[in-house]
């Protein structure tokens, strides 16, 4: 019996041993000198080349595009993408270091996670860089090495290039999302609440709420009681008058694949000092708010600037709106934009859901405010 023990003791150390050996063996260098080799040494000089990048991991498979002129997202409405995140990506991958060699060998990868995407049950995430048809750079990014303090600086991943079949510890900034929705350009538009000289929002009865800049930066008021309006919560006016500035999507669908059904639709006219007017139009469909948006250019549609607004330096040149107006109906026309339910909201806002009596006022915590 102590015979039969000592075996299985045996076997169990044996066996133990020939794992930490293997591990060893495959996150050890293969190469005793230090590399510190671009990853990709020719890729700087060909980022102005890249017009097709495709992602591919066990998460989401999609491309993007370069029409020439911007990137778009091929497989979501060629909606567009967030360029100065693909800038990024582009410049950190053509900075990518190699720190050291590793296996090729293939029944090693999965230990690394640089397998590739055509191993079911995969762990890696597949990017390739190409101009026209030809691929550019690849990279098979895997694991990434846990390294024992936190560090705002470069990572450090097991990576492999597509067609070679050594693998590599390599350091860089790989900001590289598997998921297709962290790459559109997520905002919608940008208009500074300082400009907001009025909103009026409509209801299908005809009903108006209507919302009056002050003549003072982030001081909105009712027309009828301007610095005596009291607002639902004290900084309501603040928050509408701001509903355009960095506004950001949730999703986003094509205006002609979408349908309001039987949902009221809520028009909110934006009207800027220098003359912008947008127009956002918005329903409450299943739980969701959507909206379309449309700008146009109303130069007569306010007469006076109040000296402490134009002193902001915030506001256009005639010729400057006219541009923005083509850039914003360029952008926003063909969509219609999911927004979060506190924008919303807002843009959907009845008078007696904006303005109370003073007991009725909702008390905000400390620390919010303009």
């Amino acid at each position: 019996m102590l015979k039969k023990l000592n075996s299985l003791s045996i076997l169990a150390i044996l066996t133990a041993v020939m794992v930490v050996w293997m591990l060893i063996t495959i996150y050890q260098t293969e190469d005793t000198s230090d590399d510190f080799s671009l990853l990709f040494p020719e890729l700087f000089e060909q980022l102005d080349d890249v017009d097709r990048i495709t992602f591919k991991s066990e998460q989401d498979e999609f491309t993007l595009n370069n029409d020439g002129n911007s990137w778009v997202i091929a497989d979501y409405y060629n909606y567009s993408a967030d360029e100065s995140l693909i800038r990024r990506m582009l410049v950190d991958m053509a900075d990518a270091r190699i720190l050291e060699q590793k296996t090729d060998d293939p029944e090693l990868y999965p230990v690394l996670g640089v397998e590739g995407t055509e191993v079911e049950g995969s762990s890696s995430f597949e990017i390739k860089l190409f101009n026209d048809e030809q691929v550019i750079a690849g990279l098979i990014l895997g694991q990434a090495r846990d390294l024992s303090s936190e560090s705002a600086g470069p990572q450090q991943y097991y990576i492999r290039r597509i067609g070679d079949e050594r693998s590599y510890l390599a350091e860089g900034y790989f900001q590289l999302s598997p998921m297709m929705l962290n790459w559109i350009d997520g905002q919608i538009m940008d208009i500074a609440r300082e400009r907001i000289a009025r909103v009026d929002i409509i209801q299908p009865s005809g009903e108006t709420a209507t919302l009056v800049n002050l003549g003072q930066k982030d001081k909105f008021g009712t027309p009828e009681d301007r610095e005596k309006t009291i607002f639902r919560y004290e900084q309501l006016g603040y928050d509408i008058a701001g509903s355009l500035f960095q506004l950001r999507l949730e999703d986003v669908q094509p205006v002609d694949d979408f349908s309001r059904g039987d949902a009221e639709v809520v028009r909110a006219e934006f009207l800027t000092y220098d003359g912008l007017r947008v127009i956002a139009e918005t329903s409450f469909n299943d739980g969701f708010y959507f909206s379309t948006f449309q700008a146009e250019f109303a130069p007569d549609a306010v007469t006076q600037v109040p000296e402490a607004i134009a002193s902001l330096d915030v506001l256009k040149t005639p010729e400057q709106v006219q541009a923005e107006v083509d850039e914003i109906n360029q952008q926003v026309k063909p969509w219609v934009y999911r927004l979060g339910g506190f924008v919303g909201n807002n843009l959907m806002r009845a008078k007696a859901d904006m303005v109370t009596e003073q007991d009725q006022v909702i008390p905000m915590p400390s620390g919010f405010g303009p």
